[in-house]
């Protein structure tokens, strides 16, 4: 492994930046394309759409082209593929998308493998000499993917071909690489007692996290106390709203085909109108449906100030600290869609997750993810933290918004192999699981339950601990409750129990419905506890537990 390889399997865009081994010297890679119908180019960012073409004899592609021939014909192309990973209602191994009347359809599983294996594909063409099974492998995911989400991008890299891959969250990616590009100096731009807020918001989701400055023997040290919810919020909604405003301006009604062309215009227009230099206005236009497609096209005006104004004011106004994001009741039936947060109001959801998290509020930013390229977006955020802290709130310069997940993850990678500094999380309750205990049988009166201590205060996020003086029976090929605890002081003897796991755990075709067990718990860099039942003939069984939003 003399390369590590950091990709950012993005939902609006994918990136991938690479590094020797021995040395952070992190460069972009250019990802092989197609550009046009018959023509490929290299860029370095992979638009994360998928397109089925209308010829028979063209098979489906990725990247620039599909996403330009989307606009044209967005009912054949598939569009923020990742976010449906996180959709726990429906099967995400089914194929089902795109929605609508198209003939051909593909899994949201298989699709993030596309995108993977053309990263892979690309790398092996680039690099022929460097096996790319044979490089570290890293993959960004959102801090807020719950266990399953996370499963299903593992999943997808090995169907991509991928060998052993490691996932590291994105908004902690971001820190890196703001780390690297400061990395003899980052100490002169923080201090003890900062608390610095990541706000990742990319095309499908909104994470926020809160890292830490502490002394340690009279070094800096950096440690994460918060990680916001999932919120599926992001720049997807945001072009919405703006296809919602802009027709309004057309004479016609649109039907559904031109409405999805609308928010792929949209969503250029908002790139342009909130990107550096920008013009005044933009004209948008669509193309008409039947024989007089010249006659029946609809153009308007789009103005940067309409565009501040619509987006600023309806997804970043002005709220109190103690506001919380409401929680709109469902209706009972729904059409097929994404689980998107029912308060478009990023800053709402801000103030909720600050407003829990049990820290300082920030004296730094850190912003990342296309959707925050937009000054505006930016500057409002800002406004809002001053007048919630009433002190200044510092914007850390020199961030990458493009590809600063990706050279993020490398240098985490680097970190790990060279043992460089890292940001440390280490859990804040204790975590414990419910053990039935041995007892005759008496009317009225419960088994015994006693309560075994598996992850202690401050166990840092990453590593493992065997009870290894104590052996459990555990019951296998039938239903089975595994209850869990948790602790919130050292000083406190009150537990809280937490949603308990029902499962089957199968014998794997051996004897025995019962088997003595040791067991191992690891919390992973991505706050899930993996509890192990290891048995002395070498089988194992995993259960995994999200311990960040219990």
């Amino acid at each position: 492994m003399n390369h590590i390889i950091g990709i950012d399997l993005g939902t609006t865009n994918s990136t991938l930046a690479f590094s020797p081994k021995e040395q952070a010297d992190i460069q972009q890679f250019e990802i092989v394309q197609l550009i046009d119908k018959n023509m490929e180019g290299k860029k370095a960012l992979l638009p994360s759409f998928f397109f089925f073409p209308l010829e028979e004899q063209e098979g489906p592609c990725v990247g620039w082209y599909a996403r330009e021939r989307g606009g044209e014909l967005p009912d054949r192309v598939i569009a923020s593929a990742k976010s449906w990973l996180c959709h726990d209602m429906i099967d995400r191994r089914s194929a089902f998308l795109p929605l609508g009347e198209c003939e051909k359809k593909r899994s949201p599983l298989d699709v993030c493998a596309a995108f993977l294996n053309h990263l892979r594909t690309g790398w092996e063409r680039t690099f022929p000499s460097l096996p790319f099974h044979e490089q570290s492998l890293l993959i960004t995911v959102p801090a807020s993917f719950d266990p399953g989400a996370r499963s299903l991008v593992l999943e997808a890299s090995q169907l991509a071909g991928f060998s052993e891959v490691r996932l590291i969250e994105e908004p902690l990616a971001a820190f890196y690489s703001w780390l690297y590009n400061h990395r003899e100096n980052w100490r002169s731009h923080l201090k003890v007692g900062d608390t610095v807020l990541v706000i990742d918001i990319g095309g499908g989701t909104t994470d926020f996290s809160l890292i830490s400055v502490e002394d340690s023997g009279g070094d800096l040290t950096l440690e994460r106390k918060a990680v916001g919810d999932h919120l599926l919020l992001g720049g997807d909604n945001i072009d919405l709203a703006l296809a919602y405003y802009m027709q309004q301006k057309f004479s016609k009604t649109l039907d559904e085909w031109q409405f999805q062309s609308l928010i792929y215009e949209c969503r250029r227009a908002k790139e342009t109108l909130l990107g550096d230099s920008p013009p005044k206005e933009m004209e948008i236009m669509l193309q008409g449906r039947g024989s007089s497609l010249i006659g029946g096209s609809l153009s308007a005006i789009l103005s940067r100030e309409e565009v501040e104004n619509t987006l600023v004011e309806g997804f970043f106004p002005y709220v109190d600290l103690q506001e919380s994001s409401f929680q709109e009741k469902r209706s009972g039936l729904a059409k097929v869609g994404l689980p998107y947060a029912r308060d478009a109001r990023i800053t709402a959801q801000l103030a909720r997750f600050l407003s829990q998290a049990n820290a300082p509020l920030p004296a730094a930013v850190l912003f990342n993810g296309g959707t925050m390229k937009a000054v505006a977006f930016q500057q409002r955020i800002l406004s809002l933290l001053e007048q919630w802290k009433k002190s200044e709130v510092r914007n850390l310069e020199g961030a990458d918004l493009d590809f600063g997940v990706c050279r993020g993850a490398v240098y985490y990678g680097w970190a790990l192999a060279n043992k460089s500094i890292r940001v440390k999380a280490a859990t804040c309750r204790s975590y414990y699981i419910g053990v039935e205990g041995s007892a005759p049988a008496i009317p009225g009166i419960p088994s015994p339950l006693k309560k075994i201590r598996l992850v202690p205060f401050g166990m840092e996020e990453g590593s493992e601990v065997t009870l290894e003086n104590e052996r459990f029976s555990l019951f296998l090929d039938e239903p089975a409750f595994f209850r869990f605890f948790s602790q919130s002081s050292p000083a406190s003897d009150e537990m809280t129990e937490l949603h308990p796991i029902e499962t089957i755990l199968h014998a794997h075709g051996e004897e025995g419905k019962v088997v003595l067990v040791k067991l191992t718990a690891k919390v992973t860099e991505l706050g899930v506890l993996e509890l192990w039942c290891i048995a002395e003939d070498g089988r194992k069984w995993k259960l995994e537990f999200d311990i960040r939003n219990k």
